[in-house]
């Protein structure tokens, strides 16, 4: 009887470990970002290209190009997975002395994410929400010369 006692106690921890590992990361969760996206106005464009570079990081590059076709502002970006938490973590030409920003994540659901840097000049908010297929709302916001502001970024998969 203790030895089944011990089998049972034993298959019952292993059951438990491995339906845990098989539970989608939040990075999983957020798939839908990886690849080419574009939005394009009466300004220019604006793209972002996201791939998985391994298990706990999203690389991307986000350009700025005017109607002339000349990139205005490049944007590496790194989405980076820390336990159970996701940080945004941009790197823009000509800001900020050259050095990355750190935002972190403060929501997350399947379709949305939200990462703060309440600390940052502008944005203090960097948000990603998918709105069906092929569709994504990129936005920031935050305070700017003391007023509230928001830009957004309604892409388009390609």
């Amino acid at each position: 009887m203790h030895r089944i006692i011990i089998i049972l106690a034993a298959t019952c921890l292993l059951y438990s470990c491995n339906s845990k590992t098989n539970e989608p990361s939040k990075l999983d969760k957020m798939a839908w970002i990886l690849g080419y996206w574009e939005m394009v106005s009466p300004e220019g464009k604006v793209t972002e290209s996201w791939i998985r570079t391994n298990d706990s990081v999203y690389s991307g590059i986000g350009k700025y190009t005017d109607t002339a076709g000349q990139t205005l502002t490049t944007e590496e970006i790194s989405i980076v997975l820390r336990g159970d938490k996701l940080l945004y973590i941009p790197l823009v030409s000509n800001q900020n002395d050259g050095q990355p920003v750190i935002f972190s994540e403060v929501d997350f659901s399947n379709t949305m994410v939200v990462f703060e840097n309440i600390n940052h000049e502008f944005p203090q908010r960097i948000v990603y929400v998918k709105q069906g297929d092929g569709k994504m709302l990129a936005y920031i916001e935050g305070e700017m010369n003391g007023e509230p502001a928001r830009l957004e970024y309604p892409y388009t998969k390609h």
